[in-house]
């Protein structure tokens, strides 16, 4: 048994040195993991510890779990907070994925300060898996960033929109574009990088939820949209809509 659970465990730390490797190629948020790899740490130390102290090298297999329940943990720390770069192509009045996950709900018919008139609305469930760093849909200025607290509804209820803890994105520009970054019950902490006065291009890095969350964008209403309901997307590369404005049709193309 203890032959076993230690081979389990060389395979599970192989796994996560792999991954890690990876993730750091591909970048990860680096500030806001800290904590969740510093709890990691201290959790490695102390199983260590009740090793030498407490079981003092005897029952092997307890301590084979704990090590692999550890790695297991690092493994999705590193995995959650990755940060990887994405090509970016996008024309002037094209409107890219603001975050990666699934669409689930189209409404061509709502309002929203920050957009003159009626507008339309994409709503993207993150799950657990997704990447959840948020990217700017389009190139513009960040006029205002409005945290609002409230609920921690689970994010795949669409009520979760309007009730839980979110920051609001008013982005003006060629095409106005407003996003709201929405927590969960997992996820308490939508965290904005962008500020106020920023001027982007599409695909910039805005932000980060942590855990599983949802992601609004509103759209002015003569947008023609291109996305359908359950469509995967990725946040700076999967086309949203494309503005019926008449804008200069000049096309972006970078590694972000």
């Amino acid at each position: 048994m203890t032959i076993i659970l230690t081979v389990a465990g060389i395979i599970l730390g192989g796994i996560a040195l792999a991954a890690g490797i990876d993730l750091i190629k591909l970048k990860i948020a680096m500030k806001e993991s800290f904590g969740a790899v510093m709890f990691v740490f201290v959790f490695g130390v102390l199983v260590i510890l009740f090793n030498i102290n407490v079981l003092k090298y005897k029952d092997q297999w307890i301590a084979n779990i704990l090590m692999c329940v550890t790695v297991l943990m690092l493994f999705t720390v590193l995995f959650f907070f990755r940060d990887p770069d994405r090509k970016v192509t996008a024309a002037a009045n094209e409107i890219m994925s603001p975050a990666d996950g699934v669409i689930d709900l189209i409404d061509e018919d709502t309002k929203i300060t920050g957009i003159s008139g009626k507008a339309k609305r994409i709503s993207i469930f993150l799950s657990l898996f997704n990447v959840h760093v948020q990217r700017m849909p389009v190139s513009g200025k960040i006029e205002k960033i409005i945290p609002v607290e409230g609920k921690v509804l689970p994010a795949f209820l669409g009520e979760s929109s309007e009730k839980n803890r979110h920051n609001v994105y008013v982005i003006s520009g060629n095409i106005p574009i407003v996003i709201r970054q929405i927590s969960g019950i997992v996820a308490q902490r939508p965290v904005a990088w962008a500020k106020e006065g920023d001027e982007l291009k599409t695909g910039d890095r805005i932000g980060l939820i942590k855990f599983g969350s949802r992601v609004d964008i509103y759209m002015p209403a003569n947008t023609d949209i291109k996305a359908v309901m359950g469509q995967p997307v990725r946040g700076g590369e999967t086309l949203l809509g494309i503005s019926n404005k008449n804008v200069l049709a000049k096309r972006t193309k970078k590694k972000l």
